[in-house]
């Protein structure tokens, strides 16, 4: 198990890696475009919701989460919409939730330099579902939403998953991983055959390749990456003769 800290945005979650396109980062528009809002009631991923307006985020990872930063519904015509009381809950897995608390939520001004506010803390919390229940609203008969939110991340925790044949007479260390930049591989073989070397993203495109020969005793001490890989789950993988190992390597962001 890796842990790191970092930064991430998915979403409707935003979490300050450059969504933003106006001048102050914080500020919110009055489009109801860019907004989350339901107008049905369904039935809650947490069963103890039961039928509610909600929203869950994926974040993709089990972050350590800290601060929330909510903006509420900001078109000037529809303020009504916006959350004024929500439930939050967190899951590492979708299915066992863990209720963090009943939140007030302020109304949204309607104006172009609304900055939304911070509304609680998950104080170190592991999650990486995020679910959100508007209890209450500000008045609108059928529609309930946010418009968004950023949760500030301490940490990143991944199973770094290692799939080697059995026939394999090498070992391999990864390190930094997760990593933001570049990271290193450590390699010793016993075997003599050369080693290829490839990374791939998710979608089986090449990113990077080497070929080596072994080395004795400590091994080889190889630095990869490059400023082609974006924040996400990569798949390294090394084959020497019949022998193959595939290893999973996170670039943060």
């Amino acid at each position: 198990m890796m842990l790191m800290r970092t930064l991430i945005t998915t979403g409707f979650i935003a979490l300050s890696s450059g969504l933003f396109s106006q001048c102050y980062m914080d500020r919110h528009n009055t489009s109801w475009k860019d907004a989350w809002i339901s107008c049905q009631t369904t039935m809650s991923p947490n069963v103890e919701r039961g039928v509610s307006h909600w929203i869950q985020y994926d974040l993709g990872y089990t972050y350590i989460l800290g601060e929330l930063h909510v903006w509420n519904i900001n078109d000037p015509e529809h303020l009504d919409r916006g959350a004024a009381q929500v439930a939050i809950d967190i899951s590492t897995d979708g299915e066992e939730w863990t209720e963090q608390g009943i939140y007030f939520v302020a109304e949204g001004s309607g104006s172009s330099i609304y900055e939304g506010e911070d509304v609680m803390d998950f104080e170190n919390t592991e999650a990486r579902y995020v679910l959100i229940t508007v209890l209450e609203n500000y008045g609108a008969q059928l529609c309930s939403g946010l418009s968004e939110i950023r949760a500030e991340v301490n940490g990143i925790i991944t199973e770094v998953n290692e799939s080697v044949s059995p026939e394999a007479c090498f070992d391999l260390s990864i390190y930094p991983n997760p990593h933001e930049d570049l990271f290193f591989t450590r390699i010793s073989s016993s075997c003599v055959e050369p080693m290829l070397l490839t990374i791939h993203d998710l979608q089986g495109r090449l990113v990077e390749e080497r070929i080596i020969n072994p080395a004795d005793g400590e091994g080889t001490l190889l630095q990869l990456g490059n400023d082609r890989m974006e924040a996400g789950i990569y798949i390294l993988s090394v084959s020497q003769g019949d022998a193959i190992g595939r290893y999973q390597v996170v670039k943060s962001r």
